[in-house]
C-alpha cells in the first residue's frame, strides 16, 4: 500500500503535538546546546538591549537572552502556540529575569510600536506560510540599525541527524510492503536551506548586510541516548514520525523502531550514546535604515 506523509506544518502546535515535544524538550535542549552557543555568539547581546525571540517554544533561548541583557534590558518571547507558552511560563524562574510572553502569528502580529534592538530565533522561522510578509513585519518591529540573528537547518539531506534514522525507517516500511512518500529534503523545517533564496527574501523584506555562515556540528541525539532510546524518540518527533504517523500496526512500528536502532548503533560514542552530524546555518542581518 502507499501512504503520503502529513504536512510538516500540521496539525497546529497544540494538544498532543506539544505534549510529544515537551516529553523530549530537556534532551533536545542538550542536543542543541552547540547551536545556541553559535547563535548567541552571532547575536552579541549586550546589557540593556531589547530582544524579540521568535518561535520561542518553551523559552530556553528567551531565558538565555533575558539573562544576557540583564535587568536593564527587555525580552519578549513570541510563539504561535499558547500551549508552548504555558510551558515556557512554568519553566521560568526569578533568575531568568522579567520576560513578556506573546501568543501571535508573526505574519499578522501588531507589535504595538515596539522597537527591538535584536530579533533572535533558533529554528523558529522556517514554518512561516508567507515568509516575505513575516520577515517584513519583523523588520518593521526592529529599531533602525537593529540586528537579526537566526539559526536554521540546512537541507535535511545535509544532516546525518535526520537522514540516518529516516533511511532506516523507509527501508523497513518498504520491506513490509508499505510504500511511503519521502518528505521533501527542502520542506518544513528545512525550507530555508538555500542561501540565494534566503538572501533575496531578507533583502526584499527590509534587511541588509545579510550574512550566511554554515556550521557542521556533532550532536548527541536527544541529549544523550542509547540507540534503542533514540529510535523511540525518532518515532515521536522529526521526519521518522512523519512517515510513520498514519501507521497503527504495533508490529510494523516495532520493526521500524528496531531498524532505526540498528542503524543508529553504527553512530555511538564511547558511552554508547548516539552522536550524529547536523548542518545548521547562522544568518545575521541588519535592519535597513528607513528611506
Amino acid at each position: 500500500m502507499s501512504q503520503s506523509p502529513p504536512s510538516e506544518g500540521d496539525p497546529e502546535w497544540s494538544g498532543e503535538r506539544v505534549e510529544r515535544w515537551l516529553r523530549q524538550a530537556e534532551g533536545v535542549e542538550r542536543q542543541l546546546a552547540p547551536v545556541s552557543d553559535l547563535l548567541f555568539a552571532a547575536a552579541g547581546l549586550r546589557p540593556g538591549e531589547r530582544v524579540l525571540d521568535v518561535g520561542c517554544g518553551r523559552g530556553p533561548t528567551t531565558r538565555h537572552a533575558s539573562r544576557a541583557v540583564g535587568a536593564a534590558g527587555a525580552v519578549t518571547g513570541l510563539d504561535i502556540s499558547t500551549d508552548m507558552l504555558d510551558a515556557a511560563r512554568q519553566a521560568t524562574t526569578p533568575a531568568d529575569g522579567t520576560i513578556r510572553w506573546i501568543a501571535a502569528d508573526v505574519e499578522t502580529w501588531d507589535p504595538d510600536d515596539a522597537r527591538f534592538d535584536v530579533v533572535l530565533s533558533r529554528f523558529g522561522v522556517m514554518f512561516f506560510s508567507d515568509p516575505p510578509t513575516a520577515f517584513r513585519r519583523l523588520a518593521g518591529a526592529t529599531a533602525p540599525d537593529g540586528r537579526l540573528a537566526i539559526a536554521i537547518w540546512a537541507r535535511r539531506d545535509a544532516s546525518e541527524l535526520f537522514e540516518v534514522p529516516l533511511a532506516a525507517a523507509m527501508a523497513a516500511l518498504r520491506t513490509d510492503g508499505i510504500d511511503v512518500e519521502e518528505p521533501p529534503a527542502g520542506g518544513g523545517p528545512f525550507s530555508l536551506g538555500d542561501r540565494d533564496v534566503v538572501t533575496a527574501l531578507m533583502t526584499g523584506a527590509g534587511w541588509s548586510d545579510v550574512a550566511w555562515q554554515p556550521h557542521a556540528l556533532s550532536m548527541t541525539f536527544g541529549g544523550g541516548m542509547s540507540p534503542a532510546a533514540a529510535a523511540g524518540a525518532a518515532l515521536d518527533i522529526g521526519p521518522v514520525r512523519l512517515v510513520t504517523a498514519g501507521i497503527d500496526d504495533d508490529e510494523v512500528r516495532s520493526r521500524v523502531r528496531d531498524a532505526v536502532a540498528t542503524a543508529l548503533a553504527d553512530h555511538v560514542d564511547a558511552s554508547d550514546q548516539v552522536v550524529l552530524g547536523g548542518e545548521i546555518i547562522i544568518v545575521t542581518a541588519r535592519r535597513q535604515p528607513p528611506d
